[in-house]
C-alpha cells in the first residue's frame, strides 16, 4: 500500500471513529436540556429525571471493561456497529417514552451502546492507524467528543423549539443511524488487535497490574481536578475576584474551547515526543499553577478569562500523550479492555469531585476549590510517572 493510500485509509478510519465518539458525547448531554419540558408533560421530579442520566452514565462506565474484554477477543468493528445503533435507538426511545419506566429502559439501552465506544474506538485506532500519526488520531478522537458535548445543548434547544422535546430526541436519535450504516459499510478497514482466549493474558492479570491501576488512578484524579474547576468556575470567580457572572461564564467557555485547541495541538506534540511523561508533567503542572493563580491572586476580568483559557489549553495538550501512555502500557491484544477499564476512571472522578467541592463553596471558601483542584491535578502527574516506570521495569528485566 502506497503512502497516499495509507493516509486515505487513516483519514477514513479517524473520520468514522470521531463520528461515533461525537455521537457518544452528544447523546449523554442531549437529555438534560429537555428536563423542563419533560417534567411539565410527564409530571416527573428533577430528581427522577436526573436519575435517568445517572443510570445512562453508570451503565456506560460499568459496561466498558467487560465489553473491552470481548472486543479484544472478537474484534471491535461489530461491537462498534451494534453500540452506535443502540445509542441511536435508545435516544429515539426516550422521545417515545410515556413515563419514567420506559425512560429508564431507553437510558439503559443507550448506556449499553455508549459503553462500547471507548474500548472499540481505542482498539480500532491502535490496530488501524499508522503509528507515526497515532497521537494526532487520538487528539482528533478526543476533540470530537468535546465537540459532541458542546453541540448538544444549543442544538437540542433549537430542535425543541421546532419539534418539541419528543421530536428533538427522536430526530437526533435517528440521525445516528446513517453513522451506523457508514461504520458497517467500511468495517473492513476498522482493524483491531484481537487474540483468542487462550493466547491473551488473563483479564485479572492485566487490569490488576500496577501500571494499569496507576493509570486508572491518573484518569480519576485528572477528572476530579478538572471537574472541580469546570463545575464551580462560574460561581466562584465573582466571589474570589469580584468579576461579573458573564465574565466568569466567558472564562469557563475559554477553558473549554482552549482545551479542544490544546488537544489538537497535543496530538502533534505527542507524535514528535520521546518523553510522553515529560509532556504530561509539564502541561499538568502548568495547568495546576494557573488554577492556583485563579484561586488566590487578584485579577481583573480579562486576566481571569486569559488564565482560564491558558489553563484549559495546557490540560488539553495532555490528552493525546495520556492516551499514548495507556496504549504503551497495554499488553498486545488487550487494548480494548485496558482502555475500557482505565477510561472508566473519568466518570468516576467526575462523580466524586462536585459534592466535596460544593461543600467548600458552602463553607465560604471558593479559593479552596481551586487549591484542591490544583492539588488533584498535581497528584495525577505522580501516578502517570509511576505508571510509566512500572510499565518499563518489567520490559527492561526481560
Amino acid at each position: 500500500m502506497s503512502a497516499a493510500q495509507i493516509k486515505r485509509r487513516d483519514a477514513a478510519v479517524i473520520t468514522l471513529i470521531a463520528a461515533a465518539h461525537f455521537l457518544s458525547h452528544f447523546y449523554i448531554l442531549c437529555i438534560p436540556p429537555m428536563f423542563p419540558m419533560m417534567r411539565a408533560e410527564l409530571g416527573l421530579s428533577y430528581a427522577a429525571l436526573g436519575a435517568i442520566t445517572a443510570v445512562l452514565s453508570a451503565v456506560t462506565a460499568l459496561g466498558q471493561t467487560p465489553i473491552g474484554v470481548w472486543v479484544d477477543r472478537r474484534g471491535a468493528a461489530p461491537w462498534l456497529i451494534g453500540g452506535t445503533a443502540l445509542m441511536a435507538l435508545g435516544t429515539a426511545g426516550l422521545g417515545l417514552a410515556p413515563g419514567w419506566a420506559v425512560l429508564l429502559v431507553a437510558a439503559i439501552v443507550s448506556g449499553l451502546g455508549n459503553a462500547t465506544i471507548h474500548p472499540c474506538d481505542y482498539a480500532i485506532l491502535a490496530g488501524s492507524i499508522d503509528q507515526r500519526r497515532m497521537g494526532r488520531a487520538f487528539s482528533l478522537h478526543t476533540a470530537a467528543g468535546y465537540a459532541g458535548f458542546a453541540a448538544a445543548p444549543p442544538l437540542m434547544i433549537a430542535l425543541e423549539a421546532w419539534l418539541g422535546w419528543r421530536g428533538a430526541l427522536i430526530a437526533v436519535g435517528l440521525a445516528g443511524l446513517p453513522c451506523t450504516v457508514a461504520i458497517a459499510a467500511f468495517a473492513g478497514i476498522l482493524r483491531s488487535e484481537s487474540k483468542r482466549r487462550h493466547e491473551a493474558p488473563s483479564t485479572r492479570a492485566v487490569l490488576g497490574s500496577r501500571p494499569i491501576l496507576l493509570l486508572f488512578a491518573f484518569m480519576a484524579l485528572l477528572a476530579m481536578g478538572a471537574s472541580g474547576v469546570q463545575t464551580f468556575m462560574v460561581a466562584a470567580m465573582p466571589l474570589i475576584h469580584g468579576v461579573s457572572v458573564a465574565a466568569a461564564a466567558a472564562a469557563l467557555t475559554g477553558w473549554l474551547i482552549a482545551s479542544t485547541v490544546g488537544t489538537l495541538a497535543g496530538g502533534w506534540i505527542a507524535d514528535r515526543s520521546r518523553n510522553l511523561v515529560g509532556v504530561v508533567a509539564a502541561m499538568m503542572f502548568s495547568c495546576a499553577a494557573l488554577v492556583v493563580l485563579l484561586g488566590v491572586v487578584p485579577m481583573g476580568e480579562l486576566a481571569v478569562i486569559a488564565a482560564a483559557a491558558l489553563a484549559g489549553f495546557c490540560l488539553g495538550v495532555v490528552m493525546p500523550s495520556r492516551d499514548l501512555l495507556v496504549r504503551q502500557a497495554a499488553p498486545a491484544g488487550t487494548t480494548g479492555q485496558v482502555f475500557g477499564f482505565v477510561s472508566a476512571g473519568l466518570p468516576l472522578g467526575g462523580a466524586l469531585a462536585p459534592a466535596p467541592m460544593g461543600l467548600l463553596m458552602d463553607l465560604g471558601a471558593p479559593s479552596a476549590v481551586f487549591l484542591a483542584s490544583a492539588a488533584l491535578l498535581a497528584a495525577a502527574v505522580l501516578t502517570a510517572g509511576s505508571a510509566r516506570a512500572a510499565a518499563v521495569a518489567p520490559a527492561a528485566a526481560e
